[in-house]
């Protein structure tokens, strides 16, 4: 995953009940995968990039 924010990556969950419209990769991501972090150096145009380890979850 990529995006041009500089911002650090924040897992971000809806209320109980809640619906969200955007940032739900990252959540799903930290749900699905045994690890994760933000990848070194620019990609293109993007500002930063986080991996995955797939797994079970955390």
């Amino acid at each position: 995953m990529f995006d041009e924010s500089a911002d650090p990556p924040v897992v971000v969950r809806p209320a109980n009940g809640g619906v969200a419209c955007w940032g739900r990769g990252l959540a799903l991501g930290d749900e699905m995968a045994d690890g994760w972090g933000v990848a070194d150096g620019r990609a293109g145009r993007f500002a930063k990039g986080v991996w995955f380890e797939p797994g079970l979850g955390g």
